[in-house]
């Protein structure tokens, strides 16, 4: 007989798993708190096209998603900027949030996974240092010989995982980007801004972003985060300060949300006997951006894999089946985010002045950017860095007092930090992991 399998949230990576297990015959449920047709943001984000492919999925219908913009990053005083092409037709696309969510629950529903949506779940049933299922607010329980945990970023289940798995309750004040994001109409006959996308660093000289773009619909989406936190005082006056900024922008809101991003990197342990988290309940996110559907997608697809090469041994899923999916996952991303949230560390240290500075100096320049684009030009590959230049940007960082030692300060603390990461257990041994674990976890403090 096959395992149940129960998925609490219809997260990205927990429909990938959904989907991909009822494909193999596995009894999968999904309960989701929202109703159906409020699953997901409702606004668009940025992916590659080809996630599709890699997890072996159909894409969302053509209507769900548009070719992504070219941005300009503005430095928090608004002198200097940077801009970031885009990268050819297709290959990085816009997709909307709640189209990809009911793309999702539609295929897992094909697959044969039961989906329900308006039941919230209340906590975990767990016996005998097991996680075997989950109680709603209504008191209905559903056994499960895995419970996936895809409810998010404050996801409440985490910490009622039994202690001795050490999976951590939840993230640091300082880890999370509160963000405002409203869509607003267009000013009627406005120009359209070149490029549509604009984003300042530390925005207000505060630590964080915003950003004001035109969308393909015409509408003004704007963005205002800060890490640590954020009042309606502050982001009414960015969001003053943005429209003067943007000709654009009106003050006409179509629709608005404030929302929490995990912006630090992936839970040290996320696995233990019948549950394993899986996208934001495991901070799968970009430790500066708190972009994490790709990554979620991903995971979701590792995560199904493991639990198909565990076979069909009898009872709960152990975290020792299991957790080949963390160690897949640390390979192909985990590793390198531990390594940019180290990094990112120091970067939230440096003010707004520095910043203006290094925007502004020539340090970095437009056709350095071009080396994150891929378009069919050939410009960047044909762009060379001469030792010469480097020479040059070394001095004009030197220009600021303290910052070269602390950037390669940064580097190496980055650098140790991805040698730990790459230590992690191949195989699990409670012992060996919680050894590991407090090295991963003792970095972030």
């Amino acid at each position: 007989m096959k395992k149940k399998i129960l998925v609490l949230g219809a997260g990205q990576g927990g429909m990938v798993a959904a989907i991909k297990l009822a494909e193999a015959g596995y009894d999968v449920t999904v309960l989701e708190a929202a109703k159906e047709a409020e699953a997901g943001y409702p606004w668009y984000d940025d992916i590659r096209h080809d996630i599709f492919d890699l997890v072996d999925i159909p894409e969302p219908p053509r209507e769900d998603y548009t070719q992504k913009s070219k941005w300009i990053f503005w430095s928090p005083d608004n002198q200097s900027n940077l801009i970031v092409p885009p990268l050819p037709p297709m290959e990085e696309i816009s997709v909307s949030r709640r189209g990809l969510s009911k793309h999702l629950i539609r295929l897992a529903r094909e697959a044969g996974a039961e989906v329900k949506c308006g039941v919230k779940v209340k906590e975990l049933i767990v016996k005998k240092n097991q996680v075997v299922g989950a109680k709603t607010s209504k008191g209905k329980k559903y056994e499960a010989d895995l419970v996936i945990d895809a409810s998010g970023l404050r996801s409440p289940f985490r910490a009622q995982v039994p202690k001795k798995f050490h999976i951590e309750a939840g993230p640091k004040d300082s880890e999370v980007l509160a963000v405002y994001r409203g869509f607003f109409e267009r000013v009627p006959g406005s120009p359209t801004p070149d490029p549509e996308s604009v984003l300042t660093l530390f925005h207000m000289d505060r630590c964080g972003i915003s950003w004001c773009n035109l969308n393909d619909r015409d509408e003004v989406d704007v963005l205002i985060g800060t890490f640590g936190g954020q009042t309606k005082a502050q982001q009414k006056e960015a969001l003053a300060d943005l429209r003067e900024r943007n000709a654009v922008l009106s003050d006409k809101e179509i629709v608005d949300r404030w929302v929490e991003l995990g912006v630090r990197c992936t839970l040290s342990v996320m696995v233990a006997d019948g549950y394993a988290a899986v996208g934001n309940s495991a901070y799968m996110t970009m430790p500066f951006l708190g972009s994490g559907i790709e990554a979620a997608m991903k995971a979701g697809n590792m995560l199904a894999k493991a639990v198909l090469d565990a076979g069909d041994a009898k009872g709960v899923l152990k975290a020792k089946d299991l957790w080949p999916y963390q160690v897949a996952y640390y390979k192909e991303l985990g590793n390198i985010y531990y390594a940019i949230d180290l990094a990112k560390r120091w970067v939230l240290t440096q003010t707004p002045e520095t910043v203006n500075y290094l925007l502004g100096c020539g340090a970095v320049t437009n056709e350095d950017m071009k080396l994150l684009s891929t378009d069919s030009s050939g410009e960047s590959q044909n762009y060379k860095i001469t030792p010469a230049d480097i020479v040059r940007r070394i001095k004009l960082i030197t220009a600021v007092d303290g910052l070269i030692p602390g950037l390669f300060g940064a580097v190496g603390t980055a650098g140790h930090g991805l040698l730990i990461a790459l230590r992690m257990p191949k195989k699990y041994n409670a012992r060996k992991v919680r050894r590991w674990q407090k090295k991963y976890d003792g970095m972030l403090k």
